[in-house]
């Protein structure tokens, strides 16, 4: 298998492994934000300090390139990745609220799958939010997360919120 992944570019299986949602235990469901502008507006304040903006996949344009370049860091921790084919970039960046806002500026001018296609933030060792498939799918956040603050992040993104028991969803 190992000369396939090299011939056609393809994300190597190990590399598919790494931290993600345990959906096996209950989490938040938050229906898909229309914008990515608007879900980096709705982080700011929100996420932890150290919280970490994983983007994945995407095709990115010169300005938003340059920014993820930029502000780029090296992984804190492997995420499982989402993509098989071909591989895709990806960018591991602090979630300051300068970052936040600059980039939120940057999406107002470009396509959500400029970006990315499957986005996550995780702090230390542990994922936060997980979006496989970004604006199909719907955000997803760790169950440890207070009810309250989950309420919060739904009412800046403008959606709907649902507690989701994780053993009754198995893949």
């Amino acid at each position: 298998m190992g000369w396939l992944v090299r011939l056609f570019g393809a994300v190597p299986r190990k590399e598919m492994e790494g931290i993600h949602l345990d959906m096996q235990r209950p989490y938040w469901e938050v229906d898909s934000p229309t914008s990515f502008w608007a879900l980096l507006r709705a982080l700011q304040g929100w996420l932890p300090e150290d919280a970490i903006l994983y983007f994945e996949g995407g095709s990115p344009v010169a300005p938003i390139n340059d920014f993820l370049a930029a502000h780029s860091v090296p992984e804190r921790a492997h995420l499982a990745m989402g993509t098989i084919w071909p591989r895709p970039k990806v960018f591991h960046v602090p979630a300051s609220p300068a970052t936040l806002t600059e980039l939120a500026e940057i999406m107002e001018r470009h396509a959500a799958p400029e970006l990315a296609i499957h986005f996550h933030v995780y702090r230390s060792h542990s994922v936060l939010l997980q979006w496989h498939d970004a604006f199909c799918d719907p955000i997803l956040l760790n169950g440890s997360i207070p009810e309250d603050q989950v309420r919060v992040f739904a009412d800046r993104v403008g959606e709907t919120f649902r507690r989701r028991d994780g053993a009754s969803r198995r893949s």
